[in-house]
């Protein structure tokens, strides 16, 4: 593990994304996710029967029925339905495979401004001081079929490993993503990273890959308004993919046929999830990963 500070001259020497780089700094940690047979052929550590075995990840939001409003227990009823796979934007996702404290996962994952960088959740990644190994990303998950991707490098903000033992809240989604860079190119595209990419009121359509639905077997979307925007973070509503499994999913818009990520899902209930709001931070730790944490 590495816990690195850039300054802008460091950023400047390396061949980063094409959009400007902050002046600021960036505080982070990167380390190799390696693990039990990763670099073998085929599926190396993750057989079928692990994948099947594996908990599908999450945060819940500590929300009571008594404190929600009238608005919100309606927008709970909402459904979720499976995402068309093969169509973008949704075959820019899939199923995030990961170790995590000795336990085997699956969350959810997709590509992001660049060909070889995946993002998903922090919580995916880093927890109670323990780095995610094994790391995979199963591009067009459906049924057990897809493509999947190894990943040489995984980084989160150091913020977050300062605040990844609280309970879930707003604030701490904040800094709930992870940066990922795969050892091949997507052969299916990506997101646009959408910085500061949706307000109060935006609809977002919202990917991933929910345990309590088809068993976590299929992709799902749903729609979501946003309700508050605080700080880099969004509350927005309802959630009906809560329960684990979709964290890491992406939060995008689609204007003149461009699709976005905006955020990811970090912590739900049934009538709301939070998700950090991307800021040029996120740009410059994606241009950092991309080049192998330098």
């Amino acid at each position: 593990m590495r816990v690195t500070r850039l300054t802008w001259s460091m950023l400047l020497s390396a061949s980063a994304l094409m959009m400007p780089l902050s002046a600021g700094a960036v505080e982070f940690t990167c380390w190799s996710p390696g693990g039990a047979l990763l670099a073998s052929a085929a599926g190396g550590y993750w057989t079928a029967e692990r994948i099947a075995n594996a908990i599908p990840f999450g945060e819940t939001i500590g929300r009571g029925e008594g404190g929600l409003s009238e608005q919100r227990r309606g927008l709970k009823d909402t459904e979720a339905e499976r995402a068309p796979i093969n169509d973008a934007p949704y075959k820019f996702g899939g199923k995030l495979l990961f170790t995590l404290g000795g336990a085997d996962y699956t969350a959810s994952a997709q590509f992001v401004a660049d060909d070889r960088i995946v993002m998903s959740a922090a919580h995916a990644a880093w927890g109670n001081g323990n780095q995610a190994t094994n790391i995979r990303f199963y591009q067009g998950y459906a049924g057990g079929g897809g493509t999947l991707y190894q990943i040489d490098r995984v980084a989160v903000l150091l913020r977050w490993t300062e605040v990844s033992g609280n309970p879930p809240s707003m604030a701490r989604s904040q800094f709930d993503y992870s940066v990922m860079r795969t050892t091949a190119a997507s052969a299916v595209g990506k997101y646009e990273l959408g910085i500061d990419g949706a307000h109060v009121d935006d609809n977002v359509t919202i990917t991933g890959y929910p345990g309590r639905l088809d068993g976590g077997e299929y992709m799902y979307r749903e729609t979501a308004r946003i309700t508050v925007q605080a700080g880099t973070a969004y509350d927005a509503g309802p959630h009906p993919m809560y329960g684990g499994g979709a964290s890491g999913g992406a939060w995008f818009v689609t204007a003149n046929n461009v699709h976005k990520a905006v955020s990811v899902v970090s912590s739900g209930a049934p009538d709301g999830v939070y998700g950090p709001s991307f800021t040029q931070e996120t740009a410059d730790l994606i241009a950092i990963v991309k080049n192998g944490c330098p």
